[in-house]
């Protein structure tokens, strides 16, 4: 044998080594791959998929419907300060006084019965013209709105559960 055909034959030797190292890093590959957890698919059921459609529009409803509650809050809190503004001008007018009224009468007989009531409770019992000609019995009268509203729930526990706040 010569040195040129242990030559060839040695290069071929080495050729199918190298074919046969890359046939097993194929096969290999392939069965890392097709071990894989990350190409398993699970496949969902009609019925659970229907559930995740019905659950899916569930919440948007109550997604818009939050919506809806967020828009009334912020119109119910500018209606507050719109008030709170109306309240703090006329606390701020000289002429006004506040009262607490437990009684309103068309019969002035009937007005002034209660207000004698009223007096013997120790309250005020004073009588005011109100308006459309209706005569107003009162609790007590108060300098401020805030001293009022901090009476009124005493009157409204221990007088007359309607009681009002009247602004001259």
């Amino acid at each position: 044998m010569s040195v040129s055909s242990i030559f060839i034959i040695f290069n071929l030797w080495n050729q199918n080594v190298l074919v046969m190292k890359k046939l097993v890093g194929i096969v290999l590959l392939g069965l890392m791959v097709s071990s894989c957890s990350l190409f398993d698919k699970t496949s969902l059921t009609q019925e659970q998929i229907d559930a995740l459609v019905a659950q899916n529009q569930a919440l948007k409803t109550q997604a818009a419907g939050c919506s809806e509650l967020e828009d009334q809050l912020a119109l119910t809190r500018m209606q507050m300060d719109e008030a709170m503004l109306k309240l703090a001008a006329c606390e701020d007018a000289a002429y006004s006084k506040v009262h607490i009224i437990v009684g309103a009468f068309k019969n002035s007989a009937y007005a002034d019965e209660y207000a004698a009531e009223m007096k013997t409770n120790g309250y005020d019992g004073k009588i005011m013209a109100g308006p459309y000609q209706f005569n107003l019995v009162s609790s007590g009268s108060y300098e401020s709105i805030q001293a009022a509203i901090n009476e009124l729930d005493n009157i409204r526990e221990n007088v007359i559960e309607d009681a009002w706040i009247y602004i001259e």
